[in-house]
């Protein structure tokens, strides 16, 4: 059994929750890129221990599959010259491994990211959250999360405003909406997903980075060739909470929303069918689900 978090650890509370890629019960993958090092991952575990050969067989084998399963996200993602796997942690004793995309062109190659700058670096885009995320998820599954029932139950009562073209509409779990399926009938589909991609994991971003990532969620469904509609979730108390862009999406399956959500840190997403009610599916696993 892993120690119970530190409240003077600076890892064990290094929230914000938007921060990780993956996570489940035992450990959680982040993004520590830096300037120079724009693939670089790291895998906590959640329990405040200091060495890997402090676990337990079955934790310490998790652990590790999990490193080299991002440690293959890592390689197919950026196609480095070289990966960097490391545990350290002589500054702060917490456990966690690095996984660090390297070049022979990057600040400090040959030696670690952690010694005298070399040269400047060759400049390289960063990799959107969302990649490492579908990536993650494709290896790994859906992650896990403690949903609060507070939370649970605000999900069940957001609204889903849509401005469609026959008129505004208002989409809510368990009822139906008629525009709703005059526009499914009108672009020839038979089911459709409202997906976000603000504020993931349910932690606020700033404008600007909301912004970002709903431009982002519209490209991908552009690509797909799928009708698309701008829409908004807003809580039931609208002062109570905060109103977030999304995307109304025809012939989606919910498989895919599902996929899809969690690839934007989404919790949850709203699905139906013509003629069915709108049905809140979760793009997590409960915690302390397998």
């Amino acid at each position: 059994m892993s120690r119970l978090p530190d409240p003077e650890c600076p890892i064990c509370n290094d929230a914000p929750a938007h921060h990780w890629l993956w996570r489940d019960d035992r450990l959680r993958v982040i993004d520590a890129r830096d300037a120079d090092h724009p693939a670089f991952l790291r895998v906590i575990w959640h329990g405040h221990e200091r060495e890997t050969s402090d676990l337990a067989d079955a934790d310490r084998q998790h652990l590790m599959d999990v490193v080299w399963h991002v440690e293959r996200c890592v390689r197919d993602i950026a196609q480095p010259d070289k990966i960097n796997v490391a545990s350290l942690g002589n500054v702060v004793p917490h456990l966690h491994w690095h996984v660090i995309a390297r070049w022979q062109d990057d600040a400090h190659f040959p030696g670690s990211v952690w010694s005298a700058r070399l040269r400047d670096g060759a400049p390289r885009p960063r990799v959107p959250a969302a990649l490492w995320r579908a990536t993650l998820l494709s290896r790994l599954g859906l992650p896990a999360v403690h949903v609060p029932p507070e939370l649970a139950d605000a999900y069940e009562a957001t609204n889903y405003a849509i401005d469609l073209p026959d008129g505004p509409a208002t989409l809510r779990v368990g009822a139906q909406e008629a525009l709703l399926e005059r526009w499914l009938t009108a672009h020839s589909q038979t089911r459709w997903a409202l997906i976000s991609a603000a504020n993931p994991w349910s932690s606020r971003c700033d404008t600007d980075a909301n912004r970002a990532a709903h431009g982002a969620l519209r490209a991908l469904l552009v690509q797909r060739g799928l009708p698309l509609c701008e829409a908004v979730n807003w809580p039931e108390e609208r002062t109570s909470g905060w109103t977030e862009p999304a995307l109304l999406c025809g012939g989606l399956s919910p498989e895919e929303a599902v996929r899809i959500g969690a690839a934007f840190g989404q919790n949850a997403v709203l699905c139906g069918d013509a003629g069915g009610e709108a049905r809140l599916l979760w793009c997590v696993r409960p915690a302390g689900a397998h």
